[in-house]
C-alpha cells in the first residue's frame, strides 16, 4: 500500500509541474513521429489525440512512457501495421453498427498475438491504469471506436 501512495504522490507531482509550465510536455523523438503522422495519411484528429495522450503519460509515467512509445514507433514503422492504425484512425466516422469493424477488429487483435504472444505489450502490468483511462477517452469520442476495441478485446479474450 505505501508503494501505490508513493507512486500516486509522484503522479501529483508530475501533473502538477506540468501544469506549472516546469515539466517539458514531450520529448523530441515524440514530436517528431507526431509530424510523422499527416505525412502517413492520418487525419488532423490523430495526431491530436496521439499529443495529448502522450503527454499524459510521459507526466505520469515517463519510465514506462519511454518503453510504450519505443513499442509503438516499432509498430508505426511497420507498414502493415500502420495500415491497422491508419484504418482504426479513419473508422471514427463509421457507424457503430457498420459491419467493416468486426474485420478491423479481427485484423487489429490477429496482428496483436503475432506480435505479442499472449504477453501484454512492453510497459504496462496490472497496476498500469493509464492504459484504461486513454482507451476510454479514446471510446468517449467515437462509437466507432468504442464498438470497436469492444470487438477487440473479445477477439483477445476468445
Amino acid at each position: 500500500m505505501a508503494v501505490r501512495i508513493r507512486s500516486l504522490r509522484e503522479t501529483q507531482g508530475h501533473l502538477r509541474r506540468l501544469a506549472a509550465g516546469r515539466l517539458l510536455p514531450l520529448p523530441d523523438e515524440v514530436a517528431s513521429r507526431l509530424e510523422d503522422l499527416a505525412r502517413w495519411g492520418f487525419t488532423s484528429r490523430w495526431p491530436d489525440l496521439q499529443r495529448d495522450l502522450w503527454i499524459l503519460v510521459f507526466a505520469t509515467h515517463p519510465d514506462r512512457a519511454t518503453i510504450r512509445f519505443h513499442d509503438q514507433a516499432d509498430v508505426l514503422a511497420d507498414p502493415t501495421l500502420r495500415q491497422l492504425f491508419l484504418a482504426y484512425d479513419h473508422a471514427y466516422d463509421l457507424g457503430a453498427d457498420d459491419p467493416r469493424l468486426d474485420d478491423l477488429a479481427r485484423r487489429i487483435a490477429e496482428a496483436n498475438r503475432e506480435r505479442y504472444g499472449s504477453n501484454e505489450p512492453p510497459g504496462l502490468d496490472a497496476d498500469f491504469e493509464i492504459p484504461a483511462l486513454i482507451q476510454g477517452t479514446v471510446n468517449a469520442s467515437s462509437p466507432a471506436w468504442e464498438r470497436l476495441d469492444s470487438l477487440i478485446r473479445a477477439q483477445l479474450n476468445a
